[in-house]
């Protein structure tokens, strides 16, 4: 089982942050990442699940049209930047098939720190806007181990989309 974390592109500054759209740059970043080194397999998954906030609905949808994808898109409970990591690493571990998750930090990042098993949360990875990582879980959770083990496979920032 793999999934596939991915950080919100450029959003525009302001206020309700909730319904921050992109930015033109934002925009580019995700046609860029859909056709690049970041090329998202989105065959291997049922659905682009994204949280709420606009930037992360904006990003799963102009990825769908960059990729000619006809994926559903799912807003997932607790994708948003304050929510509970925990709560979807249990989700990951339990999951038989394939995700592709679209979010924010510091979620993410923690996220991916938490399912890696590196000391220090969302400040042990460096997740930036538009970039893209994938995970592999290699072993079922267990009583010691609650969202299984996971590997990094790759991950692609995006200046390297290009």
């Amino acid at each position: 089982m793999r999934v596939f974390l991915l950080r919100h592109a450029e959003a525009v500054p302001g206020l309700p942050d909730a319904t921050r759209d992109l930015t033109p740059r934002g925009q580019r970043q995700v046609a860029e990442l859909a056709k690049g080194a970041g090329r998202v397999p989105v065959e291997v998954v049922s659905a682009i699940e994204h949280s709420p906030l606009v930037r992360a609905v904006r990003t799963a949808q102009l990825l769908r049209l960059a990729t000619g994808s006809g994926l559903p898109l799912k807003v997932l409970a607790g994708l948003e930047p304050e929510g509970d990591w925990q709560r979807t690493a249990l989700q990951l571990g339990k999951s038989r098939r394939s995700r592709l998750l679209v979010g924010h930090n510091p979620h993410l990042a923690a996220l991916a720190a938490c399912l890696l098993g590196l000391p220090g949360g969302d400040q042990a990875i460096r997740f930036r806007k538009a970039g893209l990582m994938a995970l592999e879980r290699t072993a079922k959770p267990s009583r010691l181990r609650p969202y299984g083990t996971w590997s990094l496979l790759w991950m692609v920032p995006p200046d390297l989309t290009k």
